[in-house]
């Protein structure tokens, strides 16, 4: 339940016009901006002040958070369900495990990677007796959110290199792309899965493989594949070398595990250098989570703004809008990052949670938003909070265009706070057409420059909030049984076994001839 604290400033402050906040408080513009890693929280433009936000900060410290942060950082249980500590900081070395197996796991697994991609890219790694010159990725889920995000994002940091490519549906189309132009012995794929049993995984793992046999035969055909596994005897008896399995263990969360092994195909294709400064800019931010004052802390703040407009001022979804075509896969990774961590409503203890869980995340690149959807923030009567994540470097920029982007993400905050009356004449139905309401609420991610520190900072920032807001909603954010559950239906179906499911379920199924009737 909210404390009676957080209802009395909501009810306060759920009307307040935005523009009566910021004249109220001159200090409000400094006290609600906060900076580390090269990254710039700007929560100015939220229904919050300095009063609201000393409540929400003392409310999570009566929550016990220190001693769960502590818990999260020192390799503590803090995945109840499944009895696992979530030590995926471990791989940037963030986390408190000094001397311990986990950290020992870590140290050998990236020197084995690293030694593995530098082998490829020196062109020493010939699985066909040519250097690899793409290296595709088979994964799902965080196995390919993480990769595909990064890559997209750091390509320009890239340090020569093959190319990467990245496979995830179970649509044929999707792996005919990937492999589309090269030469057969050139390629080298990367299979991403921790159980080595993930349906879609495997099976694009399967076709992959039979394609390639098909052009440089069965015998060979092992040698083009590596994999980031926990279950290395299933991964070798598909026919890949364990020398190229590394491992991935089960304290890693597929959607935090681009740390981890599962980031090979990175630190092919980019370098272990770029690879290594996207871990750094990470364990930056981890360190600022650890030790930053709550009510300065870029997570925390960050987490307490997101459940205020959820749990308080009851905003179901947020909006995510990068300013940068290199983060155009952002929303999508956040997507899974937020809502599989916070889409709960059941308690640790097996109780109904008594607020609504994290809220629906969904987005995308600006400008091109602007022309679709943004209409509806607007106007619409879904108030719906937005993220601006810009790059600071294009407000100075020698490129025109960089600084119509930046002047763009700038404007559409400020419409959203203040709202407009468009000219309409004398046409009162005109006039009421043309009329944005304003009041709408936003932040703003201002990164220095899109590098892979900055980077790295963002998704740990991302990641350090989610945690908080698990501790605000009372849920454990470490597992996905809703995930499990698809798995298992889907199994039924592909096994025949249709008794329990409903009739509509079973009449699609007839009458697309997927089973007989």
């Amino acid at each position: 339940m909210l404390p009676p604290e957080l209802t009395t400033h909501g009810a306060r402050l759920g009307e307040a016009r935005l523009r009566a906040l910021m004249a109220a408080d001159p200090g409000r513009a400094a006290s609600l901006l906060m900076a580390h890693a090269g990254i710039e929280l700007d929560c100015s433009k939220q229904r919050l002040d300095r009063a609201s936000l000393v409540a929400l900060v003392a409310h999570l410290e009566g929550l016990g958070f220190a001693a769960r942060r502590d818990a999260l950082l020192s390799g503590g249980i803090v995945n109840a369900s499944e009895g696992r500590p979530a030590l995926h900081m471990a791989y940037r070395h963030g986390a408190r495990v000094e001397g311990s197996d986990a950290e020992r796991l870590v140290d050998q697994t990236q020197a084995q990677t690293r030694a593995f991609a530098e082998r490829v890219r020196a062109g020493d790694f010939r699985p066909g007796g040519k250097p690899v010159s793409r290296v595709i990725n088979i994964g799902i889920g965080g196995s390919d959110l993480g990769p595909r995000l990064v890559a997209d994002a750091l390509t320009h940091h890239a340090e020569g290199g093959p190319e990467l490519r990245f496979v995830a549906s179970l649509d044929p189309s999707d792996l005919q792309h990937a492999v589309a132009g090269a030469d057969p012995e050139t390629l080298l794929f990367v299979i991403a899965s921790k159980s080595f049993s993930t349906q879609e995984t495997l099976m694009n793992g399967q076709a992959a493989r039979e394609w390639l046999a098909g052009h440089v035969g069965e015998a060979q055909a092992g040698r083009h594949f590596a994999a980031a596994s926990a279950a290395r005897d299933k991964a070798v008896a598909f026919g890949i070398d364990p020398a190229n399995v590394f491992d991935f263990p089960d304290w890693v969360g597929g959607r935090y595990s681009v740390w981890s092994a599962v980031g090979l195909s990175l630190e092919t294709g980019l370098g272990p250098d770029v690879f290594a400064a996207f871990r750094d800019g990470a364990r930056s931010m981890d360190e600022h989570f650890a030790t930053a004052p709550l009510e300065r802390n870029l997570p925390v703040v960050k987490a307490l703004v997101d459940f205020w407009n959820r749990a308080v001022l009851g905003h179901p979804a947020r909006c995510v809008a990068p300013y940068s075509a290199r983060l155009a896969l952002l929303p999508g990774y956040l997507q899974q990052l937020e809502m599989e961590s916070l889409g709960k409503s059941i308690t640790p203890g097996g109780e109904p949670a008594s607020l609504p869980g994290g809220a629906l995340v969904w987005g995308g690149s600006g400008t091109e938003v602007q022309h679709s959807f943004f209409q509806w923030l607007h106007q619409g009567s879904d108030v719906t909070p937005v993220d601006f994540i810009g790059i600071a470097r294009h407000f100075t920029s020698d490129d025109p265009r960089e600084r119509v982007l930046a002047a763009n993400m700038v404007a559409q905050g400020a419409a959203l706070l203040d709202g407009v009356q468009l000219p309409a004449g004398d046409d009162p139905a005109l006039a009421a057409q043309r009329s944005m309401p304003g009041g709408r609420v936003s932040s703003v991610l201002l990164l220095e420059a899109l590098t892979p520190a900055t980077l790295g900072a963002l998704l740990a920032l991302h990641e350090h909030k989610v945690f908080v807001e698990s501790v605000l909603y009372g849920i454990n954010p470490f597992d996905q049984w809703g995930v499990e559950l698809g798995k298992v239906l889907t199994k039924g179906i592909l096994d025949g076994e249709l008794s329990g499911y409903d009739a509509s379920t079973r009449a699609m199924l007839a009458r697309t001839g997927f089973v007989s009737d």
